[in-house]
């Protein structure tokens, strides 16, 4: 059986935790920054409860933005690394499975 938490240790974590919601950080970096370890929070977080929502990633934008399709041509895709992939215009089944996999959890090759 689990030993009762220290009011004080709880409290503080308390507002740790609501610290961290309002931070718009991830996990990693509010640890950093609040000189805990991860595995710490990880720990308070859940011996606390549910009422500390999930953070979920901190980007505000989306991974794509909206697209005019200028021809039919092709599509073009050019990513960041330098990269290109072409996709013939008229295939838009190709192109929604490009799309969908890039936004996929990167898998292992």
């Amino acid at each position: 059986m689990a030993r009762p938490a220290d009011p004080r240790k709880s409290a503080a974590w308390q507002r740790r935790l609501q610290r961290f919601t309002a931070s718009g950080t991830t996990v990693s970096e509010f640890c950093d920054r609040a000189g805990v370890s991860v595995a710490a929070f990880h720990y308070w977080r859940r011996r606390l409860g549910p009422q500390q929502p999930e953070r979920v990633a901190r980007r505000t934008t989306s991974l794509f933005q909206p697209v005019d399709l200028l021809s039919q041509r092709a599509v073009v895709i050019r990513f960041a690394a330098g990269g290109v992939m072409e996709i013939p215009g008229d295939r838009a089944d190709l192109v929604r499975v490009a799309i969908t996999s890039m936004a996929a959890e990167p898998q292992p090759c």
